[in-house]
Order: C-alpha cells, then structure tokens, then sequence
C-alpha cells in the first residue's frame, strides 16, 4: 500500500454560493484531500494544526475514514484557521470575504516518523519556506510532490520548481 503525507489545513469554512449559504463548517485541504484519498487503497497521514475550539467529532470523522491524524497538533488555546468566500455563478471565481489564520500562522509542520518515507507528498496552500521544511523531513525522495502554489508570486514559483526538483518529482498547481 502506498503511503501518502498531506500537509495543509484542517479548518473552518463559511461559504456563499448562488444556490445557497452555509455559517461554520468543516473545511481546509488537508481535510477533503485526506477523505478523498480514504476511499483509495492509500495509507493517508495528515499534518496539520487545529485550535481546542476544533470539534473531536470532525477528527473522529478523518480517523474513522482511515486517515492518520498524529501529525494534526491541538493548540488548546489557540483558535482554528477560518476562510470566508463567495462564489460567482460560474462557481470558478470566487472572492475571499474573511481569512484568519490563528493557530496556523505560527504552525510548524512536523511530518510522524512512521510516514516520513511517505511515496507520495500532498503540500497544500502554504508558503514555499514551509513546503521545502516537509521536503525536508522526508527520509527517502518521494516518488511524487504536489505542491499548492496559488497565493504566491511568480518569484517565489521559479525557486519552489528548482528546490522541489533536487528532492522529488513535483507537480505544481
């Protein structure tokens, strides 16, 4: 079985469409990309950081779906990620209504040793200093890296391609 490391948040989300609105929910990519791998024959590690405002029924929810939460730290005191949007009727574009990061502003990923050979590594939208201190981590060259570059410049873009290249095979989207 394949090993999988998803690394991005586990948050909170209110979302406006034009069929409808929802108040706080279960959001964030490492979340949904770790429920979608569950349905795979893949071994899903997430890692991540949630504040104690975070309910245990939506980690019971990814544990129960198979997905290894040891590298999901709790910050008692400390509150979730929360992002805020609106999507337009072509449910492509969408604007940011509210973005507070909490918890993940100061969030050090650290990856559990168990899955730091990990074949397979999901970097979600985070800044690239914090994608490479994954890479980092890993024992072994994963076979592949996909990387969530959508909120950083061009710049930034250009060496994330040349530091990911010497570590693995990446995929940028």
């Amino acid at each position: 079985m394949s090993k999988l490391v998803v690394v991005g948040t586990v948050a909170f989300d209110a979302i406006e469409t034009p069929f409808g609105k929802t108040d706080k929910i279960l959001g964030g990519a490492a979340t949904y990309i770790g429920l979608s791998a569950s349905n795979f024959n893949v071994d899903t590690a997430a890692v991540s950081v949630v504040g104690g405002d975070f309910p245990q029924e939506y980690l019971d929810l990814l544990t129960d779906r198979g997905v290894n939460i040891e590298g999901v730290e709790i910050v008692k005191e400390g509150k979730t990620f929360f992002w805020s949007g609106k999507y337009h009727n072509d449910m492509n574009s969408r604007d940011t209504l509210a973005t507070e990061l909490n918890v993940l502003e100061h969030f050090t990923p650290v990856v559990p040793e168990s899955y730091r050979d990990a074949e397979i590594v999901m970097l979600g939208n985070l800044h690239p200093l914090t994608q490479q201190s994954v890479l980092d981590q890993m024992s072994k060259k994963p076979k592949l890296a996909i990387l969530d570059t959508m909120n950083f410049t061009d710049g930034y873009r250009i060496r994330r391609f040349t530091l990911c290249n010497k570590k693995c095979r990446c995929h940028y989207y």
